[in-house]
């Protein structure tokens, strides 16, 4: 009787350890998801300023120069 309360009572601490780890493994991805989103949106960003910069009026108006020199 003993015998089979104890090996129940491991099948349930061993079920809860791995429930744990897969909580722990789970809320990993969600922070690795998070940073990757939050880079995107800064990238998404960037994109969309850049765009919004070549296609304005002022942007057209802007011609390529000639000759250029390094000031030293």
């Amino acid at each position: 009787m003993i015998t089979v309360l104890g090996l129940i009572y491991l099948t349930q601490a061993t079920q809860a350890t791995g429930f744990d780890y897969q909580a722990q493994k789970i809320e990993n991805q969600i922070a690795e998801l998070s940073i990757q989103k939050d880079n995107l949106e800064v990238e998404n960003a960037r994109l969309t300023a850049m765009q919004t910069v070549k296609s304005s009026t002022v942007a057209a108006k802007l011609s390529e120069p000639k000759t250029f020199e390094y000031a030293n």
